[in-house]
Formats: structure tokens, C-alpha cells, sequence
């Protein structure tokens, strides 16, 4: 049993040179300090994190100790992109990975890999998945079958939101 956690990055400045270039505000920063302290007593393996300043920058304010590769590619990335860096970028021997990265891709994986579409947790992810929300899924099965649009054996475990 593997563990996939899904974050989005923490709230951003409006503005910058450029959209890749937006720093995390003040408020974003301890956002993503307090989902920081849900991931204290998780053993993550690795953590797969947009080349986005914003991202970067989460994932700096969360704290958590594990190897990082940065991936240009999960910024603006499609969801079947997402899955597939997922399923190839992985051995079996990564139990727990978080991946930071953007809206929509985040919220329509959580929501795709939810597996009960009936489940009203997972149906509300689609609709509301603010800045620094986190999804854990479960994933029954080695990491290449996250690729399948239609794979069966994910559920979810849990949506944590910031506190406000």
C-alpha cells in the first residue's frame, strides 16, 4: 500500500514578472507552515514539486524531510501528464509521495483518484480546493497503474484545508 499526497501551492501574490515567477504572500507562507505541522510525523519518501517559485516555496515552509526533484513539467502540466510523471518517475520502494503543484491538475487528480465517485468529500474537491489543500490517497498497487485513467485501486483517505 502506497500513500499519494496531493497539495496545491499555498496562496500566492497576484502579480509578478511573470506567472512562474509569483512568490507565496505572508499568509500564504504560514498557510503552508501549518499544513507543514499535518506532515510532521509522516515518513515521506520524496516530494515531486513544480518549478514554480510559489511551489518551491511551499514545500520550503512545510518542513518536511525527504529527497525533492523539482519538475518543470508540473507547471501548467495536464492531469494525464501528472499521472504519467507519477507512474514512471517511481519505483516501489517510494511508500509515501507528496506532490505540490497547481490548479486545476491538483484538484481533478484528488478528484479522479477518489474512486467513489458517490463519496461526497471526493465530489467536492472539483468545486473547492483552495491554496495549500491536501488530499491523501491511497494507492493499492504499484505506481505505474496510477497512469490508468480509469484505475481502481485508489481511494481517499482524507481533504485537510488549511486553517483560516
Amino acid at each position: 500500500m502506497h500513500t499519494l499526497l496531493l497539495m496545491r501551492h499555498a496562496q500566492a501574490a497576484p502579480m509578478a514578472a511573470t506567472d512562474h515567477d509569483r512568490p507565496l504572500t505572508a499568509y500564504g507562507r504560514r498557510q503552508a507552515h501549518e499544513m507543514g505541522l499535518q506532515l510532521a510525523d509522516r515518513r515521506i519518501d520524496l516530494a515531486m514539486v513544480s518549478s514554480a517559485r510559489r511551489t518551491q516555496q511551499t514545500f520550503e515552509e512545510l518542513e518536511v524531510d525527504c529527497r525533492v526533484e523539482t519538475m518543470r513539467v508540473l507547471y501548467g502540466c495536464t492531469v494525464p501528464t501528472m499521472r504519467q510523471r507519477i507512474s514512471e518517475s517511481l519505483d516501489d520502494e517510494v511508500n509515501t509521495l507528496l506532490v505540490i503543484a497547481h490548479s486545476p491538475a491538483i484538484p481533478q487528480l484528488a478528484a479522479q483518484l477518489s474512486a467513489d465517485p458517490t463519496d461526497s468529500q471526493g465530489q467536492s474537491i472539483l468545486c473547492h480546493y483552495p491554496p495549500a489543500t491536501l488530499t491523501e490517497i491511497a494507492v493499492d498497487g504499484p505506481w505505474r497503474e496510477i497512469s490508468e485513467e480509469f484505475a481502481t485501486n485508489t481511494s481517499l483517505r482524507g481533504v485537510w484545508e488549511p486553517p483560516m
